[in-house]
């Protein structure tokens, strides 16, 4: 009899004892997702650039990456609205034949380069961070970015005579891009997927049909640590 009794005594221990056990393994296994914390973000993907239909530079297939960082102004009153900075390259690589019509005649591009035509994106972003799930490891990121687009042409070819001949050309303008970021929160930081839809103004290669407004669309993969 005092066996039972011993044994029931170390049962209803045990049964005391679960819920704090409980508690404190959730509050180690669950995540806490640090909303107001500062990133540093890495990504890249697939971009496609377009100058227009009267360009020879539309639908171009190119290999974008960025780096950003972003920080929350208002980290205890509002954690989920985030300021940023980043910087993006996309590059179009690509050796096919262009014909590109200048004001001295035709030039046609017989280009060997492997990338003839580039962007750089510096710009500065605003954004919203909302978190979701069980516990709030989930989260969705729209924003808005603006910035300044530097674009290169560089291509080998011939001339109108027939000989070999190089043009290189650039400029700039001004953009916009409205974008989306979907993930979790993993080990160390975040992770998820991308995408953005620029839209900018003239670029003019001082070409006939190497001119127009520039136009962006991207999707990719990102990491980024929280500091």
């Amino acid at each position: 009899m005092k066996r039972i009794e011993l044994v029931l005594m170390m049962i209803v221990a045990a049964l005391a004892a679960v819920p704090g056990a409980s508690t404190a393994v959730a509050q180690e296994i669950e995540p806490s997702f640090p909303v107001g914390a500062a990133d540093f973000a890495l990504s890249v993907g697939y971009a496609n650039i377009s100058l227009g239909s009267e360009s020879a530079f539309d639908n171009e297939s190119a290999l974008r990456f960025d780096g950003s960082i972003d920080f929350s102004p208002l980290r205890e009153q509002l954690p989920q609205l985030r300021l940023g900075a980043g910087v993006g390259v996309s590059m179009v690589l690509d050796n096919s034949s262009r014909t590109i019509i200048i004001s001295n005649g035709t030039f046609v591009s017989r280009s060997t380069n492997d990338i003839p035509f580039w962007l750089i994106e510096p710009e500065l972003r605003l954004s919203w961070l909302q978190t979701f799930g069980d516990h709030g490891q989930f989260f969705i990121q729209p924003g808005v970015a603006g910035g300044y687009a530097f674009g290169f042409l560089d291509l080998t070819g011939t001339d109108s005579t027939g000989g070999s001949d190089t043009f290189r050309e650039n400029d700039s303008t001004l953009y916009g891009r409205i974008f989306l970021r979907a993930g979790a929160q993993v080990t160390g930081g975040i992770a998820g997927i991308e995408a953005s839809w620029l839209s900018g103004g003239r670029l003019d290669f001082g070409a006939e049909n190497a001119a127009g407004d520039l136009r962006e669309w991207y999707i990719g993969i990102f990491g980024a640590l929280l500091f």
